[in-house]
């Protein structure tokens, strides 16, 4: 870890020392639908502080530091608030003070970097799928209006529009289907043949 802490300055009032850091570690946290979650794992982190505070802070004890009493008393201010209300996606925060008290080590963090979380975009087109006829494309285009001009946002508006499509989609098939096995039946009844032709080649009749 290459951070560095400074030489601290006393605040007599509030019985504190206040350390400014040099290359500060990151903390990062991820916002979505109004939840906040951090991705860094604190108990690793204090792990990986221990030896650097040691060092770091050499002879300004009356007494040198241990690990095994340094380690409950390290904690991290990072100030959430801060994070946009209609914001989505990682927040990067950096360690900038060290405040020193009598009984804690608290690493002061401040927002460093907003990486917003990338919009989906659905194409429900599919590839090498051409329109029967012009009806089949005109009643095509009626039934998703949406695809060919407006991207789907995220959230409950996107899954909506989906779902609608589905069952229409769903519907049209049913739709073919009754037809099918109209015709087949008609077909059956005029000619007495059976129709299971899927494994057959084509015939042309006389």
């Amino acid at each position: 870890m290459s951070m560095k802490i400074n030489k601290p300055s006393y605040n007599p009032g509030l019985k504190l020392y206040t350390c400014e850091l040099t290359d500060g570690f990151r903390l990062s946290f991820h916002k979505e639908e109004g939840v906040i979650t951090q991705l860094s794992d604190s108990e690793s982190l204090i792990q990986s502080l221990l030896q650097p505070l040691i060092d770091g802070t050499k002879g300004w004890f009356t007494k040198p530091l241990a690990k095994e009493w340094l380690q409950p008393r390290i904690s991290f201010d990072t100030p959430t608030s801060e994070i946009p209300a209609d914001f989505e996606g990682t927040a990067d925060y950096q360690a900038t003070k060290l405040i020193i008290s009598k009984d804690s080590f608290v690493f002061q963090c401040s927002i460093m970097e907003l990486k917003p979380v990338e919009k989906v975009m659905i194409d429900f087109k599919e590839e090498g799928v051409e329109a029967v006829d012009a009806v089949d494309a005109v009643e095509a285009k009626e039934e998703i209006p949406l695809v060919e001009s407006t991207p789907l946002g995220i959230g409950p508006t996107r899954r909506i529009l989906q779902k609608e499509v589905v069952m229409k989609a769903r519907a049209k098939a049913a739709r073919a289907l009754f037809k099918a096995e109209r015709l087949t039946l008609e077909y059956s009844q005029l000619y007495g043949e059976d129709t299971d032709w899927e494994n057959e080649g084509s015939e042309t009749d006389n």
